[in-house]
């Protein structure tokens, strides 16, 4: 009894790529992937650059999604910036926050393992960077916390208008 296989379980050979089989080879890699079996035995796979990329992006995510993960685990006063790994930015944000940013970012980042496009999750991050850079300036986070009042706050007058200089005429 034979094995039926189709092509998308089909390994090619190298020998199949210098015959008629190269364009059916290419197809199949533009479409998702395709394997080839080097001459030492390696199962080599043949993708679009753009689809590696994604999904070293979505790994290189989940990977910081973990390292968030354990860091919350430990009580806020044992935790140092790089605990967060490359999400160093979240230290700026009180608990309740961290907790609400990883329930976000957890949903993009399964939505874009379910896709070809990472985008969602670089731009939740750009977001999340924004608002943490904008609470590490002291007068902003206390605008933001209400922990500022009128009094607080002066009229400024407008400048009066610049004096001219004579030249000097020689």
């Amino acid at each position: 009894m034979t094995a039926v296989t189709t092509t998308k379980d089909r390994i090619y050979q190298p020998s199949d790529l210098a015959g008629n089989h190269r364009k059916t080879f290419i197809a199949e890699a533009l479409d998702s992937q395709a394997r080839l079996r080097s001459t030492d035995g390696e199962s080599l796979i043949m993708m679009r650059e753009t689809r590696l990329e994604h999904i070293a992006a979505v790994r290189d995510h989940a990977v910081a999604y973990l390292t968030l993960d354990m860091a919350l685990r430990r009580p806020r006063k044992q935790r140092r910036p790089g605990d967060y790994g490359p999400w160093a930015f979240l230290d700026a944000f009180e608990d309740e926050d961290i907790e609400e940013f990883q329930q976000e970012v957890n949903d993009a980042i399964v939505r874009a393992a379910s896709g070809r496009d990472h985008s969602p999750v670089e731009r939740l991050l750009h977001e999340w960077r924004m608002s943490a850079e904008t609470l590490s300036d002291p007068v902003a986070r206390e605008i933001l916390d209400g922990r500022s009042s009128d009094e607080d706050w002066v009229e400024v007058e407008d400048a009066a208008e610049p004096h001219e200089t004579p030249q000097n005429e020689g």
